[in-house]
């Protein structure tokens, strides 16, 4: 990344996800001009995605019973979890406890720790694409930066495409009644 210091990431750097193409939901995640890694859901598989970073390699991200694991592939031990919980979604990565929260109308989140907000995430739904862009808040190690984006992406990519297929369903249920 730009910014970055012997693997850590200074706070203000802005980190984007980007779809690549209308017709797929892959991502390239970005640090300006950098790749710093991936995020891909494959056709028909709304709680599944697959996912690369530099630092932690290839993940898997799967949401099981309202719960969230990231975990390297085949590896049984998850890298990160978010569980839903009184007060919202918990997200533990690396020994820390995160809050996954709303900021702002619209899709607008972010991750904070008791001394405050470490990632704000910022989620766009064009006509045919969508993209995430994720502003480091804090000074942070470049591999939890990386795992933490990809989960944030997750997270923020499942919430649009929730309410893309709402709407779809709305439309077509209103189109078939009148």
């Amino acid at each position: 990344m730009s910014k970055q210091m012997g693997g850590t990431v200074e706070g203000g750097q802005v980190i984007s996800l980007t779809q690549r193409s209308a017709w797929r939901r892959e991502y390239e995640m970005r640090a300006g001009e950098r790749a710093v890694g991936w995020l891909r859901w494959r056709p028909g598989r709304r709680a599944f995605a697959q996912a690369e970073g530099r630092g932690i390699g290839p993940i898997e991200l799967a949401t099981r019973r309202r719960r969230v694991v990231a975990a390297r592939v085949g590896g049984a031990e998850p890298l990160a979890t978010v569980d839903r919980e009184r007060g919202g979604p918990v997200i533990r990565a690396e020994g820390h406890a995160l809050r996954w929260e709303k900021t702002a109308r619209g899709n607008h989140w972010a991750m904070r720790d008791q001394s405050g907000t470490l990632l704000a995430v910022a989620a766009f739904h064009g006509l045919l694409r969508s993209s995430v862009q994720i502003s480091v808040e804090r000074t942070m190690p470049e591999e939890t930066v990386v795992l933490l984006c990809l989960v944030g992406g997750y997270l923020a990519l499942s919430e649009l495409q929730y309410k893309a297929d709402l709407a779809a369903a709305t439309a077509a249920a209103a189109a078939s009644a009148g």
